[in-house]
């Protein structure tokens, strides 16, 4: 029998219908969420004897298991295709790493997103790594690539080195599904791109796991891949988060000699200044390494972001609108403000006299937030936070890998600010990427 014959017109009008909704959903578009609603806190510390599950807060109560939606155009292995349609829900920050003794994380949740177990890149809510390279005039990813995976060629350029407390025993697995689904090369331990080390910069054994810290590593690993999708990723892992602890690792990736030798080094945490912080100033001066930290959460000054050794990175509220185009403004609660004990350096004039914070700013507003994969949270959520700024500017010190041997801190940013995008009406910083001129 004579197979029908499908006329070419037609056939050419499904592939352009096909490409314009998937043009249409990229980015996840439909991801917006309301702004507003309540701050809520859940605990992110390992509890004494070395337990990595946290507990609610005294009078708090534990909040029930969230519940785990499908949304996928394939089903998983032994599950049927669901077909459930997404809903809008306010938005509900919990800081995931409370603030104690040790550093604190800047990693912000929004959780009234539930999580997705999984779900095809077009419906993932949150910006996507495709969003982030427009809004800071990157060179666009390949057309499709979120479709067709990020091809096959392992990432064999500059690393970028996180730095973060405990363990996050997934943190391999779940960049994988990551950049597999947002169009990124594969940066797996097996190919050379991607490597995770203890303390001593060895392969184990590492540390307990904590809850806060896990999300932490996840946004971090998310954030450097967007930012340089070719470059490879060291995590290193400190045993608890001892503000010693984490400095310690930094001294150590950044001395000449170094088996990482990192083009750039990211420290997403810290702590309110005070006087013994000083003692680790020298942790953080080495010439010729960009060292980033995020300037915290809180709208305070906190170190290592207040140190003159390095590039501190504030918070905005990334939009794009339909005809606008993207448009950026200052992210109240990001940390700013000038130190009470690091003096500014040559590059920097301040009214107080002081180290002023921050340097640079990236997007940390949680409406709609970053997209990420953790496991230990259910899959797919939302994070944000200023967590997200110091891994993306540590990926373009790495990518433009044209950090002077004698830089210091934010100084050659600070001689390259007009390759900068200015925030309108802010003075936290002197603007975001537009490119990478500027690193």
């Amino acid at each position: 029998m004579r197979k029908p014959i499908i006329p070419r017109s037609f056939t050419a009008l499904v592939v352009v219908g096909l490409l314009a909704g998937v043009a249409a959903c990229s980015g996840g578009i439909g991801s917006y969420v309301p702004s507003g609603g309540e701050r809520s806190t859940e605990s992110g510390r390992a509890l004494p004897g070395g337990s990595p599950t946290p507990t609610p807060m005294p009078g708090e109560t534990p909040a029930p298991p969230p519940h785990h939606h499908i949304l996928s155009g394939r089903a998983l292995p032994g599950q049927p295709t669901p077909t459930p349609t997404p809903t809008q829900a306010p938005l509900v920050t919990s800081v995931l790493c409370t603030a104690g003794v040790g550093a604190n994380c800047h990693v912000l949740q929004n959780t009234a997103l539930a999580p997705l177990l999984d779900a095809l890149g077009i419906l993932i809510p949150g910006y996507h790594p495709a969003d982030l390279r427009s809004a800071y005039g990157l060179s666009p990813l390949p057309l499709l690539s979120g479709l067709l995976g990020g091809g096959s060629t392992a990432p064999n350029g500059p690393t970028i080195a996180i730095v973060n407390a405990f363990d996050d025993p997934n943190a391999e697995h779940d960049l994988g599904v990551y950049r597999n689904r947002m169009g990124l090369p594969p940066c797996t331990s097996a190919n050379g791109c991607f490597k995770k080390l203890n303390a001593a910069l060895q392969k184990g054994p590492y540390p307990l796991s904590n809850r806060g810290w896990t999300a932490e590593t996840s946004l971090d690993l998310a954030m450097a891949s967007a930012a340089c999708p070719t470059c490879r990723i060291a995590l290193i892992e400190a045993a608890d988060d001892n503000l010693e602890s984490l400095a310690a690792i930094v001294d150590k990736l950044a001395q000449p000699g170094s088996a990482i030798a990192p083009a750039a080094i990211s420290n997403s945490w810290g702590a309110p200044e005070t006087s013994d912080v000083t003692e680790l100033e020298h942790s953080f001066a080495h010439p010729g390494v960009p060292i980033v930290a995020s300037a915290g959460d809180d709208g305070r000054v906190e170190f290592p972001a207040s140190s003159s050794n390095v590039v501190s990175v504030a918070g905005t509220t990334l939009s794009r609108g339909l005809l606008s185009g993207w448009s950026e403004t200052p992210w109240t609660p990001s940390g700013t403000g000038c130190s009470g004990y690091f003096v500014a350096g040559s590059w920097q004039h301040t009214s107080c006299g002081k180290r002023s914070v921050a340097d640079v700013s990236v997007v940390a507003d949680l409406n709609p937030g970053i997209a990420v994969y953790d496991s230990a949270a259910g899959g797919w959520v939302v994070y944000g936070g200023t967590s997200a700024g110091a891994p993306f500017i540590a990926g373009l010190f790495a990518a433009a890998h044209d950090y002077p041997s004698n830089g210091v801190g934010a100084a050659p940013v600070y001689a390259k600010a007009s390759h900068l995008k200015a925030l309108a009406g802010s003075t936290i910083s002197l603007g975001s990427p537009s490119g990478l001129g500027a690193f």
